[in-house]
């Protein structure tokens, strides 16, 4: 019996199909990134500036004026 060609193991079971696969996932997975719709990638890098996480916050209604205000007291000391 000969070799078949399948899409994840390629010929003859050389890995080169799984290869490919995972390169094209890994391709998606770099392009997700870079687009910045991957979900938690803040927390893959470290986080972001706290500051900077409060203003979206006050900005998207989240926490009040006051909040925000303790918050950046809070960060300064």
């Amino acid at each position: 019996m000969g070799c078949h060609r399948g899409w994840l193991w390629g010929r003859c079971g050389g890995g080169t199909g799984l290869l490919g696969t995972l390169l094209l996932l890994g391709g998606a997975g770099w392009l997700l990134h870079r687009s910045g719709n991957l979900p938690g990638l803040d927390s893959l890098r470290g986080g972001t500036d706290p500051l900077e996480i409060a203003r979206r916050r006050l900005a998207a209604g989240e926490i009040t004026l006051e909040e925000f205000e303790a918050i950046q007291e809070r960060l300064r000391s």
